[in-house]
């Protein structure tokens, strides 16, 4: 008689056997009678019952273990379950104080996103730049090609195993590693090498001290005004010059869709995430819904408008319900009416495009009614009261800092004092309708030069006053006699540049340790270099040949023949290194420690640590779920403009 457990799981398999078994039956038959209802033949129907039933295993093992436990994971991100305690809902306080950094919890999520950002912005490039190197060196006739193929592509193999892992932190221990035994003895043997390497060092630790002060919070004050002022001033210097054709006009009509549902979703994120919720973020949603649709409309991708109709009916279907059934704590004033009509509200314009032959006016109509209320409710709180002098102080040549020797005035009244910066986006969205709109070429060329000059002047100014801003720190501190805590890795590595003795401190130091997951990476690129070789071997040799004939050179030839013929494989490598980078785990779980844990800790290594470690179910779901919207909505986003993509 076999033993107990044995026995159990005996009959679990038989179970299993007989329930995949009656499971798949009763799938195909389902599948045969909605097959009955589109009034198919017998015979299709036949194709139907026999399709789904070889399919129903996979199906049915699809719902058990993906999309149950991904319900299951949503639900309870809305609740406060932790393992041994009882589940109690409560919305979105999860998500809020996770995004709005709220506690030590939060400030953690928000460092690990930042991390996250940093491997896939910093390290995906560098990736694909090695990945390329090396697919264009083996991408030769030479003798012994295929060894060393095979030598490049090992580290594929390896890298992911933690032996290798482990390997990697002897090789860069900080003395004796042999990494920094090689760097320290090419710089003592090369002169050139050693100014190189000492510059790499201050780089690097500059970089990398900036982007710790931005993780920890750290106001930057004016430099808020500098990036959009700079994009700003790219896109409009990319239209200024040259003649004015159809090509510029749709870059103008790619940066206002670009930007406007960027700062959209953005403003739609920090409304949901305002205690209370913030209404005016079911009029943005409205609007952007309203643009998707007649974005898509026009060039006739009308599966893509009809998706943008029913995630915008799906997501104010979501709110009105959680609205019903959220209750209002005690002491708060119950705004349930306003919100559900505010939602009801916003719903019209969709529910409109929903309805055929309708006037393309009534939606002119509404979008133009919907960004009025967002100006009446937002506007008033945003330039009035001096809020936009920081502009006219910018375009006087003045400085924005009113109070520079102020502690208080630096680390929170400068922010309230101003505007926010994302209104420099709505400006150029603005100065580009205007553009495409005129049909003056005289107007459309001033208009472009005032909006040059504008984005220039305010670009300028605020990186100067950022220098003062920063400066401001340094100088109250020497008054108190105290140190200063602002931006204060990026300041003692800038202070003083890196002498002989210095050398990288990769794993024990947090200036370096995300640079060392991104070197591991980096001679781990033997994937994107295999699939970047196969693109190579695809590109016709006769291109080369007609670029000779006409005098073109090796550079110009790799611009305009090799990268737009291999540009399906550099989207492919791109779209998989940003998902890879943003699910970055193994290393980080290996090669972390308790001085760098933070500094290295990824978005997903964090989910694993409060869900598993910690057993805080709720906060780790919406963990996850965050980190899954991101890496869709990037992955959308990069096939949405990947029009820089030649296929044959």
């Amino acid at each position: 008689m076999l033993d107990q457990p044995k026995l159990e799981t005996l009959l679990w398999a038989f179970g299993t056997i007989v329930f995949i078994f009656i499971g798949s039956i009763l799938v195909a038959q389902i599948a045969r009678a909605v097959a009955r209802g589109f009034r198919l033949s017998p015979a299709e129907q036949l194709k139907v019952y026999w399709g789904f039933l070889f399919a129903s295993p996979w199906i049915i093992g699809f719902v058990i273990f993906v999309v149950g436990p991904s319900l299951a994971s949503l639900y309870y991100s809305f609740t406060d379950y932790k393992l041994g305690k009882d589940i109690n809902w409560v919305g979105l306080d999860n998500y809020r104080s996770l995004i709005n950094a709220e506690g030590r919890d939060g400030r953690n999520f928000n460092r690990a996103m930042f991390n996250s950002l940093y491997y896939a912005i910093v390290g995906v490039p560098l990736q694909i730049f090695a990945a390329l190197s090396m697919a264009l060196i083996l991408n030769t006739t030479v003798r012994g090609v295929r060894l060393f193929r095979l030598i490049f592509y090992m580290p594929v193999i390896l890298a992911g195993g933690p032996a290798i892992l482990l390997a990697w932190r002897y090789m860069l221990a900080d003395n004796g590693g042999f990494v920094n035994l090689t760097l320290g003895n090419l710089a003592e043997s090369f002169f050139l090498f050693n100014w190189l390497y000492r510059g790499f060092i201050f780089l690097v630790e500059g970089f990398n001290g900036f982007f710790i002060g931005l993780t920890n919070g750290n106001p930057t004050g004016p430099l808020t005004f500098f990036l959009p002022a700079f994009v700003a001033f790219l896109i409009i210097i990319s239209l200024i010059r040259g003649e004015w054709g159809d090509n510029k006009r749709e870059i103008a009509r790619r940066a206002i869709e670009m930007i406007g549902f960027l700062v959209g979703g953005l403003l739609v994120a920090a409304g949901l995430m305002a205690e209370p919720i913030d209404i005016s973020w079911t009029f943005i949603w409205s609007l952007m819904v309203l643009a998707g649709w007649a974005i898509n409309t026009h060039k006739g991708h009308a599966t893509r408008a009809q998706l943008w109709q029913w995630l915008g009916l799906g997501l104010l279907i979501v709110g009105f319900i959680l609205t019903l059934i959220t209750p209002v704590p005690e002491g708060v004033e119950d705004a349930t009416l306003g919100y559900l009509t505010a939602i009801a509200f916003a719903s019209l314009p969709i529910l409109f495009t929903l309805v055929q032959k309708i006037d393309h006016r009534v939606f002119l109509v509404f979008g133009a009614l919907l960004v009025g209320i967002i100006l009446i409710r937002v506007a008033p709180h945003q330039l009035l009261n001096g809020k936009a002098d920081v502009l006219l102080r910018y375009m006087t040549f003045q400085s924005a800092v009113v109070q520079p020797d102020n502690l208080d005035y630096l680390n929170t009244e400068y922010i309230a004092s101003y505007m926010d910066a994302a209104w420099l986006f709505f400006i150029l969205i603005a100065t580009l309708l205007g553009v495409i709109l005129t049909k003056s070429a005289k107007l459309r060329q001033y208009t472009l030069i005032g909006a040059t000059v504008f984005f220039g002047v305010v670009m300028i100014n605020s990186a100067i006053d950022g220098v003062t801003y920063f400066r401001a720190y340094d100088h109250i501190a020497q008054a108190e006699g105290g140190s200063n805590f602002h931006f204060a890795r990026f300041n003692a590595a800038t202070s003083t540049v890196p002498d002989m003795s210095s050398n990288p401190k990769w794993l024990t130091n947090d200036l370096w340790v995300k640079p060392s997951l991104i070197l591991i990476n980096m001679w781990s690129a033997g994937a994107g270099m295999l699939i970047f070789l196969a693109a190579l071997k695809g590109v016709p040799g006769s291109l080369y040949e007609a670029a000779e004939v006409d005098g073109a050179n090796r550079v110009q030839r790799f611009f305009r023949i090799t990268l737009p013929m291999i540009s399906p494989a550099m989207f492919y490598n791109v779209v998989i290194g940003m998902i890879g980078a943003l699910q970055t785990f193994e290393a980080v779980y290996i090669l972390r420690n308790n001085d760098t844990e933070t500094s290295v800790m990824s978005a997903a290594y964090y989910l694993f640590q409060r869900t598993f470690l910690q057993a805080n179910i709720g906060e780790g779901s919406a963990i996850s779920w965050l980190l899954a919207v991101i890496i869709v909505a990037l992955t959308v986003m990069q096939f949405r403009y990947s029009n820089w993509v030649h296929y044959e």
